[in-house]
């Protein structure tokens, strides 16, 4: 159990918009002594992945083909979905709408699709490069602005994440901006 310190007394919070404030770590940083990642000798028999990513940006997988990855110096093992535990997501809204490792099916560039585990950094790396991967393309859209909105379907329903009333905080704040922002 964590003990409270007694007696604290509320302080002004230091910092904050256009004040300086100096990095716990900052000289090391100019000094070259800080230790990264890096720097850190790895355990023996540490080893490495390297996920091998999508070269389609919306398209089904037709030929997945990791016999020379597999057979690739220092390569221990091959993950693909299918050695996925349980369920193959990792999104945050409980959608099931982002896969660990793509299956069948890739829906943006860079998406991954196995992942190599290997003896050293390099070899996993290189190993990635032998995969022989076949795609259907599908149709997609690399500019927001020439979605029509009102022929245009969303990909998936709207999510939102509330908070307080968000309308009466904006409508009581001294200042307020005005303008569009658009993701994707």
């Amino acid at each position: 159990m964590t003990k409270h310190v007694p007696n604290l007394k509320a302080q002004k919070i230091s910092g904050g918009v256009a004040s300086d404030q100096r990095h716990d770590s900052a000289h090391k940083h100019v000094s070259g002594t800080a230790i990264y990642i890096d720097d850190m000798p790895e355990p023996a028999g540490t080893l490495h992945g390297c996920l091998g990513l999508s070269t389609a940006t919306h398209a089904t997988i037709t030929k997945l083909d990791l016999s020379a990855v597999r057979a690739a110096p220092g390569v221990v093992d091959v993950l693909t979905a299918k050695d996925v535990p349980g369920e193959n997501d990792i999104s945050p809204t409980g959608r099931h709408d982002e896969p660990v490792l793509a299956d069948g099916k890739v829906e943006f560039y860079g998406q991954p699709i196995f992942c190599v585990i290997a003896e050293t950094r390099e070899q996993a790396r290189r190993a990635t490069g032998l995969a022989k991967i076949e795609y259907e393309q599908l149709p997609f859209v690399t500019d927001i602005g020439l979605l029509d909105p009102r022929k245009d379907k969303l990909v998936t329903p709207p999510l939102t994440l509330r908070r307080g009333d968000a309308a009466a905080a904006i409508k009581a704040a001294p200042h307020r901006l005005k303008g569009k922002m658009r993701l994707g």
